[in-house]
């Protein structure tokens, strides 16, 4: 009887162990599809769990039994929640280096051919996966069939994030690709210029999510937004930046004052902190399809 319980344990830990290693296969190969591995992980412990009570006499009549049974639960406790931190980026506590207005711009790209990236970026919305248009699996994916997404892409990688974490429609796995092709298809694709400004409020606001212009641009007026909820895609290009324009978000405030962003062109930049007025103020000169500044919600409209 103790043989047989032994070989059922044995065989129960080999699932938890498969597991956690598709979770991590998941986690680096296919971080758009992250979430849904963690939870499918999830499910198997505590599917495991429901299998461990048929042992318990056995186990109570074996110290040593019991004492194994315990730490494979443990274990299997700690193996799902190094599966989610593997997932989210744990930067709670982490002191922000004040970001560098030269390094926003869409011409720098340090960025390695064989990089993936897969993060977990806080916003004032909730958690946002990142996407970055260097990535191997779509920088050199031709936007509109002619220009590389690693150069002209940080529209359709902009609106990819906001779109897979956010959109009621979207479900998990809308990737920059996915974007770039609707953008192709829908009037967003600029030829050697990357996305048209219309591509911000025209596919958000398919996608569901609540896009507005935003009129009046102080420090006093995002800051309040961003405390409301609402984050902001911001066209950047004024001064010291590129001449061609470039688009982040805005993500959130900081407790120094300042606040964050996601850069799909330097994931660096999305673990600094940066001053909002300097930011502000490089906000490329054009008003057209309600930019240089869009507020961005899953409901409700901001003043504009």
């Amino acid at each position: 009887m103790k043989d047989s319980v032994l070989y059922r344990l044995i065989a129960a830990g080999a699932v938890v162990s498969a597991a956690t290693l598709s979770i991590s296969l998941f986690v680096y190969f296919e971080p758009d599809t992250a979430k849904g591995a963690v939870e499918k992980g999830g499910q198997l412990v505590n599917e495991l769990a429901l299998l461990l009570p048929w042992v318990e006499e056995e186990s109570a009549a074996d110290p040593d039994l019991e004492d194994w049974v315990s730490s494979m639960e443990e274990n299997a406790g700690t193996d799902s929640n190094q599966a989610e931190s593997n997932v989210s980026q744990a930067d709670s506590d982490t002191v922000r280096e004040l970001g560098d207005i030269s390094e926003l711009n869409m011409e720098y790209s340090p960025i390695p051919t064989d990089a993936i990236y897969s993060s977990m970026l806080d916003t004032s919305m909730g958690p946002m996966l990142y996407y970055c248009q260097g990535d191997r699996r779509w920088a050199d994916y031709l936007y509109g069939g002619a220009d590389p997404m690693k150069k002209y892409g940080c529209g359709p990688t902009a609106v990819a994030m906001l779109v897979n974490s956010f959109s009621p429609y979207a479900g998990y796995g809308v990737t920059p690709v996915d974007m770039a092709e609707w953008a192709a298809l829908n009037g967003g694709y600029a030829p050697q210029g990357g996305s048209y400004h219309s591509l911000i409020p025209n596919a958000l606001s398919a996608y569901g999510l609540q896009v507005e212009g935003i009129q009046d641009r102080s420090p006093e007026n995002v800051t309040r937004l961003l405390s409301e909820g609402w984050v902001f895609v911001a066209l950047m290009g004024k001064g010291s930046l590129t001449e061609n324009g470039h688009f982040v978000i805005f993500t959130g405030l900081t407790d120094t004052g300042n606040i964050t962003i996601a850069d799909p062109n330097r994931y660096e930049n999305c673990l600094k902190e940066w001053d909002l007025n300097q930011l502000l103020s490089e906000l490329k000169e054009n008003y057209d399809s309600g930019g240089p500044l869009w507020g961005v919600k899953m409901g409700g409209a901001p003043s504009p």
